[in-house]
């Protein structure tokens, strides 16, 4: 049963026993504790929903993008570890020490920087080191002398270096060698730092690529994320998994009311400009989302909806609050639900679909779906 109604006839549903099937999935198969990522609003399935689920599941530690993303999970969660994985500005270290937020840390400069302001706040800021084993992103080059730099980070009073980790670039690829350099690279880092005298209650490599299909190389923490949600960072993890006996399941539905249904004449627009034309009388219904709510202007004339089982064109240009359908003789009526991304296997439009329709990836198709949309969890299995 739904918990409520939504406040609108457009919203994403939320499969609340999926999400906990998911994580239970990813945990047996790389057979280590899970930090659940939920940057991007949950990458799209709704941050403080989806975070109770995977708290109740048994998640050690939520990982965000960014501040502000861990200061809306602190308002619910007073307890549980939270991981900045990204950049914060210095000015806002009080606030770090304050909310009791983890830091990734890659600059002795900010390093010292944040423990003056914990020292002077009479606390310890939590960190994690991060290493760049081959992203070129985010870290420390992992070379003798960043070693030192890690070290003289870990001797600041200020700081708590709980953690250290690293991000594989492609381990959903078929051939794992680059992922493979990147794994080695990372456990010689952290020999070079114990050889030092310096360990970590939490070292961390895995995504939800490497978690699903390669070995967790004796480490502390999984960092999953898109897998999650019930989509696959490829093929070749889907296969890893499937192989081991274990799927993913559908996590996200986008649904939408029609709001509007008639008969439009042959020669009339549909929508701005001349985007669709109707050569014989159309019916035409019209859906209270559009690409304010992420559903690209370019899906238009391109993409699908799925309307009693059957599939429907969306046609013309995509407004930004709204957008239209051609039910053809399918029997419909206002009110009825129209589903425009779902389980590709009942028919629906996938995340795949939409991101071979847009030349992008699932992980957009999902998180560009805005907040302004309602988060609506149901319990079925």
């Amino acid at each position: 049963m739904q918990e409520s109604l939504p406040p609108r006839a457009s919203f994403v549903e939320v499969n609340a026993a999926a999400l906990a099937h998911n994580f239970s999935v990813i945990r047996k198969v790389c057979q280590m504790p899970l930090m659940a990522v939920v940057k991007a609003n949950a990458y799209g399935a709704g941050v403080l929903g989806a975070s109770r689920v995977f708290v109740k599941q048994g998640a050690i530690y939520l990982g965000v993008a960014t501040l502000d993303e861990a200061l809306e999970l602190r308002t619910e969660f007073k307890d549980i570890p939270i991981l900045i994985l990204g950049y914060t500005p210095d000015h806002m270290a009080k606030t770090l020490v304050e909310q009791k937020i983890t830091q990734t840390i890659f600059s002795l400069k900010q390093a010292e920087h944040f423990s003056q302001v914990a020292l002077s706040l009479k606390q310890k800021l939590k960190v994690h080191v991060k290493v760049d084993t081959g992203m070129s992103r985010l870290g420390f080059l992992p070379t003798k002398e960043n070693a030192y730099e890690v070290v003289k980070i870990a001797k600041l009073k200020g700081l708590e270096v709980e953690g250290i980790f690293t991000h594989h670039s492609n381990a959903d690829a078929m051939f794992k060698n680059y992922a493979l350099e990147q794994a080695i690279r990372f456990l010689d880092f952290l020999a070079k730092l114990k050889n030092l005298g310096l360990e970590f209650k939490y070292r961390h490599m895995a995504n939800s690529a490497a978690a699903l299909s390669m070995d967790n190389y004796g480490l502390d923490l999984a960092r999953a994320g898109l897998a999650l949600y019930g989509l696959h960072p490829s093929i070749y993890t889907q296969d890893a998994l499937n192989k081991k006996g274990f799927e993913l399941q559908h996590a996200i539905t986008l649904k939408a009311q029609i709001v509007s249904l008639k008969t439009i004449e042959a020669g009339q627009l549909v929508g701005y400009g001349e985007g669709y034309y109707c050569l014989e009388p159309t019916r035409v219904g019209v859906l209270p989302l559009g690409y304010g709510d992420g559903i690209s202007k370019v899906l238009g004339n391109k993409a699908w909806g799925l309307l009693h089982g059957q599939k429907v064109p969306i046609i013309g240009g995509v407004c930004m609050d709204q957008c239209f359908i051609d039910v053809g003789k399918i029997e419909a009526q206002e009110g009825d639900e129209v589903i425009l991304l779902g389980d590709p296997q009942s028919g629906a439009m996938g995340a795949g679909d939409v991101s071979k329709i847009l030349g992008i990836i699932n992980y957009e198709a999902i998180t560009m779906l805005t907040r302004r949309l309602p988060r609506i969890y149901t319990h079925t299995s």
